[in-house]
């Protein structure tokens, strides 16, 4: 579908660069996406992906010098591969809680000190997910990839583009940071 679209291009200026670019990067471009993914069936649609993104900036990226287009490259296959696993993530969490519905009918009767249990434990993965959701986005990254991605800690310096010794730096920072907001949050609701 790719060389569809290559093809499709109308300069063809535009097509030699593109067919350029994919013959050159098209190696990188699928090891990083598997490296972000660790999903080879998925890997070669993903890469497709990144040159369809890169066919729409096609007057842009035709400016930059070859360190630079690598980059770029990279930058965008990235982010390709990270927006396909926030999308899994999500799907998958939705047929989690459709499968986690209909088993509930088949569940005997629990006892009220269980179930006062789980709703507990729910509302502290609540307020989990909500101090989350309010760190900054590149802590939010990082603790995504350690502990729901499980990636070692070199993987994610590799992702992130940071040394790997400060990923442990990093991580402890993101959590101090969303225990504080979990603790401002429940003093806050003591409070009113």
């Amino acid at each position: 579908m790719i060389m569809l679209m290559i093809t499709a291009l109308e300069s063809e200026e535009d097509k030699a660069f593109m067919l350029n670019l994919y013959k050159n990067y098209y190696a990188l471009v699928r090891k990083t996406v598997y490296n972000i993914t660790r999903d080879k069936h998925q890997a070669e649609d993903l890469a497709n992906d990144t040159f369809i993104k890169l066919i729409d900036k096609i007057s842009s990226i035709r400016t930059l010098e070859s360190c630079s287009l690598a980059a770029y490259v990279v930058y965008t296959s990235r982010s390709v591969a990270i927006n396909f696993i926030k999308r899994r993530d999500v799907q998958q969490k939705h047929l989690y809680f459709g499968e986690d519905a209909d088993l509930a009918e088949k569940i005997p009767s629990l006892t009220d000190n269980i179930i006062e249990e789980r709703i507990v434990h729910q509302e502290e993965i609540n307020e989990l997910k909500d101090a989350i959701l309010k760190l900054p986005e590149k802590q939010k990254e990082l603790l995504y990839f350690k502990y729901i991605l499980e990636l070692h800690d070199r993987e994610i310096a590799n992702i992130l583009n940071i040394a790997p010794g400060s990923v442990r730096q990093y991580l402890t920072r993101a959590r101090r940071e969303a225990k504080e907001l979990i603790e401002k949050e429940m003093n806050q609701r003591a409070e009113s």
